[in-house]
């Protein structure tokens, strides 16, 4: 199933999907940037996945592959300037630095994280047998009900 993202409401819950993983592929910051930056920004793991690692209201915490870091992703008011296309979020960034800029991420589903996959495809174990014999009469406690607060 191809994944399409209509909304922030598409958004959030495409990152709330086990697996859920962006890639920026286009940032016309950094592309405007002279060689040895865009060099610097890729060794830094700016065009590397990143994997959702935590989600709350207001913003998303992701895991850069290959790299001991986080970024993080807020939402607020001016998500209204968001463009959802396909499997697309374009994002404006309001740098100050010239004419505006826009990051573009891809969004897809990373099936590298077998657990959650084989734990949603397996059967939870049926309940133990309740034990019909005693359920039919009272039972009371040897030393009284005890104290009553």
């Amino acid at each position: 199933m191809a994944l399409v993202l209509r909304s922030l409401s598409d958004f959030k819950r495409f990152l709330a999907k086990p697996g859920a993983t962006i890639r920026v592929v286009r940032n016309t910051f950094i592309e405007r940037q002279g060689p040895a930056y865009q060099e610097a920004y890729r060794r830094k793991g700016m065009y590397a996945p990143r994997t959702v690692q935590a989600l709350s209201k207001k913003a998303a915490v992701f895991g850069v592959q290959g790299h001991p870091t986080t970024v993080w992703l807020y939402w607020d008011r001016g998500t209204r300037k968001w463009r959802f296309s396909d499997d697309t979020v374009a994002i404006p960034l309001d740098t100050g630095l010239g004419p505006p800029d826009e990051i573009v991420y891809r969004c897809s589903v990373s099936h590298d994280t077998d657990a959650p996959d084989v734990l949603a495809e397996m059967e939870p174990d049926p309940r133990p047998p309740a034990r019909d014999a005693f359920a039919s009469r009272p039972t009371m406690p040897d030393q009284g009900q005890g104290r009553l607060l």
